[in-house]
């Protein structure tokens, strides 16, 4: 399978962040459960974790061609009913990205504007917000980058 740069983006990231997720859950665990002294700082930690490992994941779906599209329809179609099923899925897929790069800016003018910091951490919200408009442009490229099927 041929794999394009994005994909390899996408997978090195997220294939990261799980990573940093498993290691902050298991000492979250440790510490509260066998040091009994519970991290103040891996709820959070993970909780930002996995909105970042979430967005980004939901990104590669969509360049890998695994996100929810009619499926059983174009199954069912012919192969010229097939190739404009594609391309609907795919437009749909790109205002979808739109919507959430436009958003994701909005969102991160907002949390810049108003100085937000997460209350543990003291990480500028912005850099959690960050990820939506990145996404967003993940899944706008996602048509172009998409693995094709045989």
């Amino acid at each position: 399978m041929k794999c394009h740069g994005l994909t390899q983006a996408l997978r090195a990231i997220t294939t990261f962040l799980l990573a940093v997720l498993l290691a902050v859950l298991t000492w979250q665990v440790f510490s509260r459960y066998v040091l009994r002294d519970p991290s103040t700082v891996t709820e959070e930690l993970s909780r930002l974790l996995l909105i970042w490992l979430g967005t980004l994941g939901t990104a590669l779906g969509f360049v890998e061609r695994k996100h929810l599209a009619f499926d059983l329809l174009e199954e069912k179609a012919s192969p010229a009913n097939r190739a404009r099923l594609r391309e609907v899925v795919d437009v749909c897929v790109v205002l979808f990205g739109v919507l959430l790069t436009v958003g994701g800016v909005l969102l991160v003018w907002e949390k810049a504007t108003l100085g937000q910091t997460s209350p543990v951490l003291k990480i500028p919200y912005v850099w959690v917000a960050l990820v939506l408009p990145m996404a967003g442009i993940c899944i706008i490229l996602a048509p172009f980058f998409a693995e094709n099927e045989t």
